[in-house]
């Protein structure tokens, strides 16, 4: 019986092995999805925003760090867990929300370099009057739902696992250095699995089958998000109309939970504006 049981589970290796092509011949490569433009729940949302007009004057991003210190570690190799590109999302998030003027600040090497080269004057170059910086600064792993029942070796399962990310965000006045809004995002990143097994005794041999499936929300897709709503919270601090304009997109979203209102600044039209 042992025996008819191992050939059954060797043979299948044995055959695929014969599958595999040489390492001197190119293998055939699986066509996945198509490449996309990335959505997410709030794109409507900065079209909105664009609609409003609010930011006007010249805008950047500064650093919009990962301040969580936490570190995946598994048979891939080590790496961070949340993405290190939050500020470039940012960058493409403002140029879609429709910033006056978008200025790059996140690499002024070719510029810094041209100037050295003698081929260009750093006093041409635009100066900010805005600026957004922050850090992704939560990561918390929180317990889930679990259960599982077995009766004879057969029976179901299910985990459920959440995890809490926060991040603060901050618009600056570059001329005067005053922080002129700031928000607090957070979201819960859930995922399950759901399975079921079976294990019985065939005579003297064990077998045992296994079938699970499970659902993730996309970690870094959800920074995304994040980085979006945190900019409508952070406009509508100075533009009283901002908040009635768009509120209606936010409220689509399921799962949102508004913050508290916040004051607007207290200036001549209640928006932003550049200083001249």
């Amino acid at each position: 019986m042992i025996s008819r049981f191992l050939a059954l589970t060797i043979l299948p290796s044995l055959l695929l092995g014969g599958c595999v092509a040489s390492s001197s011949k190119t293998v055939s490569l699986e066509q996945g999805p198509p490449v996309e433009t990335i959505s997410t729940p709030y794109s409507d949302l900065l079209q909105c925003i664009a609609s409003q007009s609010s930011m006007r004057g010249a805008w950047a991003v500064g650093q919009i760090s990962d301040a969580t210190g936490k570190m995946a570690v598994d048979s891939d190799g080590t790496g961070k867990f949340i993405s290190q590109g939050a500020g470039d999302m940012m960058q493409t998030i403002m140029l879609t929300a429709g910033a006056e003027k978008l200025l790059n600040r996140r690499d002024p090497r070719p510029v810094v370099l041209e100037a050295k080269w003698g081929i260009r004057k750093l006093d041409e170059v635009a100066t900010v009057d805005f600026y957004i910086t922050g850090s992704i600064n939560t990561l918390d792993f929180i317990p889930g739902a679990s259960a599982e029942a077995s009766v004879m070796g057969i029976g179901p399962r299910y985990r459920q696992h959440r995890a809490l990310v926060g991040l603060d965000l901050h618009i600056t006045n570059a001329k005067t250095t005053e922080v002129i809004a700031a928000a607090n995002i957070s979201k819960q990143i859930f995922a399950e699995e759901a399975g079921f097994g079976i294990g019985r005794f065939f005579g003297t041999t064990f077998v045992d089958f296994d079938f699970s499936a499970g659902n993730r929300e996309p970690l870094q897709l959800s920074l995304r998000s994040m980085l979006q709503f945190g900019l409508f919270e952070l406009l509508k601090q100075n533009d009283p109309n901002m908040g009635p304009a768009c509120q209606q997109f936010v409220d689509e979203v399921e799962g949102v939970s508004e913050m508290k209102k916040t004051e607007p600044q207290t200036d001549d039209n209640n928006s932003f504006h550049s200083e001249e």
